[in-house]
C-alpha cells in the first residue's frame, strides 16, 4: 500500500469518526426539537426585523425568555422588556449591589447570575438574590444553563494565570474542562460561554482571540480564530456567542462590526455584516430562528432574521 492510500484510510477514518459522534449526540435531542431540524438556509441577506432600545449603555448581556427579552449593564438591575409593549421592568436586584457579570435563565425562569466581584454564583427567586455557589481562589466571569440540568460557570484564577469551565448542579460540581490532551490551557480569558445542541460547549476568548469548543468530555473539537476572513479583517475579536437548533454557532465579533456563523466542525458558513451593526457584543437567538444582537455602547438590541 503507497503512502497516499494510507493517507486516505486515516482521512475517513478520522472524519468518519466524527460525523458518526455527531450523530450519536444528535439522538440526545427529544423528539420535538427533532421535529424541528427540518434543517434551513441562510438568507442571502440578513433582515433587519426591530430595533429595541435599552437603559444599557454599556450593554453587556441579553437572553430570551418566554418572548421577553431580558438584559443587564453597568447596574446593580437584571431588567425584561417584553414584545409588546416594549416596557422596562426590573427583574431582580443584584444580592451585593455590584453589577451582574453575565446571568442566564433556567427553563422554569430562574434568573442565575454571577459576581465575579463576591467571586460567587447567585440565583433569584420572586425577585430576590440569594448565594448559591462560593467559590475560592477564582472568579466567575461567564455562565450559561446546559440541557444536562447543571450549570456551565466559565471562570479565571484570582492571578488570572488560569482559568476554567466548570459545572454545577445546585453547588455539586458535575464536569471540569481547562487542559487539552497534552496539557495546554483551553482557555486564557473566556469572556463567553454557550453549549451547542449536541452537547459542544463553546467559548469566545477575549485573550487568545480565539473560540474554543470542546465535546461534553472535554475533548477539543476546534479553534476558530476570524482565520477564513483574516484578508478583510486581519485580527479577530470575538465576544457574545450563542447557538442555534440548526447546531450553528454565532459569535459576535465587537471591532470588525460582525457576526461569524460557524457550523458544528467549525467552519465558516456565513458572515453577518452589512446591517450597519456598531460594537455587536451580547447575543441569544429566539425560538423563530431571529438573532438578537445587542450593540455594546449604543444601548440598543438589533433583532435580525438570518435563516429563511
Amino acid at each position: 500500500m503507497n503512502i497516499l492510500e494510507i493517507l486516505k484510510q486515516a482521512w475517513c477514518w478520522v472524519f468518519g469518526k466524527d460525523k458518526i459522534q455527531d450523530q450519536l449526540a444528535t439522538k440526545h435531542i427529544n423528539g420535538e426539537e427533532s421535529k424541528q431540524l427540518s434543517f434551513k438556509t441562510f438568507l442571502k441577506q440578513p433582515i433587519l426585523e426591530e430595533v429595541i432600545f435599552t437603559d444599557c449603555k454599556p450593554l453587556w448581556r441579553i437572553r430570551i425568555w418566554n418572548n421577553q427579552l431580558f438584559y443587564s449593564g453597568d447596574d446593580k438591575c437584571i431588567k425584561s422588556i417584553g414584545q409588546t409593549p416594549h416596557a422596562c421592568q426590573v427583574e431582580t436586584v443584584t444580592f451585593s449591589g455590584n453589577s451582574p457579570d453575565d446571568f442566564s435563565i433556567t427553563n422554569s425562569g430562574e434568573i442565575i447570575y454571577v459576581d465575579w466581584q463576591e467571586r460567587a454564583v447567585f440565583y433569584s427567586q420572586n425577585g430576590q438574590a440569594h448565594p448559591m455557589i462560593k467559590l475560592s481562589g477564582w472568579k466567575p466571569w461567564a455562565l450559561c444553563c446546559s440541557d444536562a440540568g447543571d450549570i456551565l460557570v466559565a471562570m479565571r484564577s484570582n492571578d488570572a494565570k488560569r482559568a476554567r469551565v466548570v459545572g454545577y448542579q445546585g453547588s455539586k460540581k458535575t464536569r471540569e474542562y481547562s487542559l487539552d490532551r497534552n496539557g495546554r490551557p483551553l482557555y486564557g480569558s473566556p469572556t463567553f460561554i454557550a453549549e451547542n445542541k449536541n452537547g459542544d460547549v463553546c467559548v469566545s476568548d477575549a485573550d487568545y482571540n480565539r473560540v474554543t469548543v470542546v465535546d461534553q468530555k472535554g475533548n477539543i473539537k476546534f479553534h476558530y480564530r476570524g482565520q477564513q476572513v483574516v484578508r478583510k479583517y486581519p485580527t479577530f475579536y470575538p465576544k457574545g456567542i450563542t447557538t442555534d437548533s440548526q447546531f450553528n454557532i454565532l459569535v459576535a465579533d465587537q471591532q470588525n462590526n460582525c457576526i461569524h456563523v460557524l457550523d458544528r466542525i467549525g467552519q465558516l458558513v456565513s458572515f453577518i455584516t452589512e446591517l450597519s451593526l456598531n460594537e455587536p457584543y451580547c447575543l441569544c437567538v429566539g425560538k423563530s430562528y431571529e438573532l438578537y444582537v445587542g450593540e455594546y455602547h449604543e444601548g440598543q438590541v438589533k433583532k435580525i432574521r438570518y435563516l429563511e
